[in-house]
């Protein structure tokens, strides 16, 4: 640590009494743990690396620097510091005080979320939280919109969450701004709806599949819903949609609707029916104006596309989950262009592309990626026509992106 910073770091710490170092340092070791976790990781893909390339000069070079020593706990201690502010441990230590005059607890269901807190409906009743000293760390990855809390009340009315129960499913992504961090974008799904649209913006079948991958590896079944097809012409509609022609070859369920007319909406509400469903997909195509259409009462915020790129505006900006008539759960998102993929391994990837599993068994090749072994049968069927040059091309651009980023 420099001086300048170490001063610093002595100054603020000399504000905090022995409960909230205490809870400084409890953080700092958490963070630690969590580098220490991902630093192995990483030296294991980059080992795997040099190995492969028989690179024993930089093999070395890489051993001795990784034998390096760790970062100091004050080092991390003045990191969350920086990151988190002291009010941020000062209200950690009165919230965990304030424990013993808690309320017996309720639970309940979280329908949104903010950096410091949640909204929970219990019987009912939706009851802004705050979040207890534990999960208000690392909220973005402790709590999402569809988790089941237990929440209690304090004397002075403020109701605290206090846990989170364990997670059926879960749909998630890198976090955008923060390395290494998870954000839960939703949990406990049955069914995510991934809607797109053929024009306006364009259907983006990249986008569709790492929506798919994230479903499938998260134990949430994806659905297709395109929206807007009454912007098609009848006699240009079987050509247009032939673009999801192999997604219902690998049996992935697929609905074609308008917001707009009401086409189709009934064939996507049976597929909600009595589940917990997130609409996700690319900003623009439609996804508050399917839940008004569902649910008029809702009245969710829509907008508009931009008239000359075609692209989405986004008018979502926070994710919520809305209770639908007929026993229906519906999280609406935000719409976004990209969507990583967390904690994937480039050597899993293959198995989350269903329509290489027939093939894959006759590769050469045990451990096949199907990108440039001898004797690939899944790129033999490729070439036969019988697995989608779209679908391969997708895996490539995925792989190569999941190659070219260090293992989370």
């Amino acid at each position: 640590m420099k001086k300048s910073k170490r001063k610093y770091f002595e100054q603020q710490l000399s504000k905090l009494n022995v409960a909230q170092k205490r809870q400084l340092y409890k953080r700092a070791a958490n963070l630690r743990k969590a580098a220490q976790v991902n630093a192995r990781k990483k030296r294991r893909h980059t080992r795997k690396e040099f190995s492969a390339k028989g690179d024993h000069e930089n093999m070395v070079m890489f051993q001795k620097y990784s034998r390096a020593d760790d970062i100091t706990i004050d080092d991390w201690a003045l990191k969350v510091i920086e990151e988190d502010g002291l009010n941020s441990i000062i209200e950690s230590v009165e919230l965990q005080a304030q424990q013993q005059d808690y309320s017996d607890s309720k639970s309940g269901i979280v329908v949104s979320a903010s950096a410091k807190g949640c909204s929970v409906q219990c019987d009912g009743e939706i009851i802004d939280c705050l979040l207890g000293p534990n999960l208000a760390m690392m909220q973005k990855s402790e709590i999402a919109i569809g988790d089941q809390v237990d929440f209690a009340m304090a004397k002075d009315f403020t109701a605290v969450v206090q846990r989170v129960h364990d997670r059926k499913s879960k749909l998630s992504r890198p976090d955008p701004t923060r390395e290494n961090v998870e954000r839960v974008v939703a949990a406990n799904v049955d069914v995510a709806v991934i809607v797109a649209s053929i024009r306006r913006p364009l259907l983006k079948p990249a986008l569709i599949d790492r929506y798919i991958i994230a479903a499938q590896k998260g134990g949430i079944i994806p659905c297709i819903c395109v929206n807007k097809i009454d912007l098609m012409r009848d006699d240009d509609r079987d050509n247009e949609l032939e673009v999801l022609a192999p997604y219902r070859e690998i049996g992935i369920k697929v609905v074609e609707c308008s917001a707009a007319n009401g086409i189709g909406l009934q064939e996507l509400i049976s597929e909600l029916q009595g589940k917990l469903c997130v609409f996700v997909g690319h900003s623009g195509t439609g996804k508050s104006s399917l839940l008004n259409a569902i649910s008029p009462d809702i009245d969710a915020k829509v907008g508009t596309v931009h008239g000359t790129t075609g692209l989405g505006r986004h008018t979502t900006t926070n994710s919520k989950l809305y209770e639908i008539e007929k026993d229906i759960w519906i999280i609406d998102t935000p719409g976004i262009r990209e969507f990583g993929i967390w904690a994937m391994d480039s050597d899993d990837l293959k198995w989350y592309f269903d329509e290489f599993d027939d093939y894959a068994e006759s590769c050469h090749y045990a451990n096949c990626s199907h990108t440039h072994e001898p004797n690939c049968a899944v790129k033999q069927a490729l070439e036969q026509g019988k697995i989608s040059n779209l679908r391969y091309r997708s895996y490539l651009r995925i792989l190569e992106d999941l190659e070219c980023k260090p293992e989370y």
